[in-house]
């Protein structure tokens, strides 16, 4: 647990990391009833459901001209008020060395309240 999960109380806090894109097709699924704010390389979606956040997600790896490499990093808590919440992290690299590229790129998933 981080210093910032600590001052926002909240609890149960899990981090995990794994390459692909598999464990945050998986996750999504979990929240089916929530919604999702999506952070892409050019827009930013607020209020989509399930299917609408995989199908975006979908349209926007489609719109890619450059075939990346994703690390997905997950981290669930539960907040103060007793609610689980998720962030997904998808950071995509071009190539495999960790030096900074401009072509890499992050998109960001959180469930909304």
């Amino acid at each position: 647990m981080s210093i910032i999960d600590f001052i926002k109380r909240r609890k149960d806090v899990s981090c995990q990391e794994s390459d692909g894109i598999n464990s945050a097709i998986q996750l999504i699924n979990e929240f089916k009833n929530r919604t999702f704010v999506f952070k892409g390389t050019k827009k930013k979606y607020f209020g989509l459901s399930q299917e609408d956040l995989v199908i975006k997600l979908q349209e926007e790896m489609d719109n890619m001209l450059v075939l990346y490499r994703y690390t997905t990093n997950i981290k669930k808590y539960i907040d103060k008020k007793g609610v689980a919440h998720a962030e997904i992290k998808l950071y995509g690299k071009v190539s495999g060395m960790s030096r900074y590229n401009p072509l890499d790129i992050e998109m960001l998933i959180k469930t909304e309240m």
